[in-house]
């Protein structure tokens, strides 16, 4: 049985944006956990949002794949089935990226894409 003895009074430490939220009546999720070193309790509330990277600008489409520009990369994908064999995969993939290497000199040289930002090693 509860008794006015059994209850009292704790703090809880809670961020301006999540009392916000709670006191508008959205639900907020997250974890309470003790803080020996403040001795106090506090809420952390779960970041649920997805991150938002930005879209990959495809440069060129190849038989097997593609090849994209993000920010800071070149990205090259190639997708050859198993039953064609190791080496004729292998040299289906190196066609492919022949092919990608040409198209990408190609656009530097008309100036479609600036040299300066993409480093070949």
């Amino acid at each position: 049985m509860l008794t006015k003895d059994s209850f009292m009074k704790k703090f809880i430490e809670i961020s301006e944006e999540n009392l916000k939220a709670i006191k508008n009546g959205k639900y907020v999720e997250g974890s309470l956990h003790y803080d020996k070193k403040a001795g106090k309790i506090i809420f952390k509330s779960w970041n649920r949002k997805s991150p938002k990277n930005p879209k990959n600008r495809v440069i060129c489409y190849h038989e097997n794949g593609w090849l994209k520009e993000s920010e800071n990369k070149l990205k090259f994908f190639s997708s050859v089935s198993k039953r064609v064999g190791a080496v004729c995969a292998c040299k289906v993939m190196d066609d492919n990226l022949q092919y990608v290497t040409e198209i990408l000199f190609d656009k530097i040289e008309s100036g479609e894409m600036d040299k300066n930002n993409i480093k070949l090693y």
